[in-house]
């Protein structure tokens, strides 16, 4: 596992970025939108990406009970 440090390392290096941007990017949006309106759209966002894992997750295990 020759790649397992620098593979690691790319991968908090990406997180850590992109926390950073989504920090900003919330900082920039409370300027333009009340508080409630940001909080109800990350909400949504969130659930939004659920119901997406869900139904690929969902899609994958029919997959593999048909053999496919």
């Amino acid at each position: 596992m020759y790649l397992q440090g620098p593979l690691l390392g790319m991968l908090t290096a990406w997180s850590q970025g992109i926390i950073g941007l989504s920090m900003f990017g919330a900082g920039v949006a409370i300027e333009m939108m009340e508080p409630r309106m940001l909080g109800l759209g990350g909400g949504a966002g969130f659930v939004v990406i659920s119901i997406v894992i869900s139904m690929y997750y969902a899609r994958t295990r029919n997959r593999k009970a048909a053999g496919v």
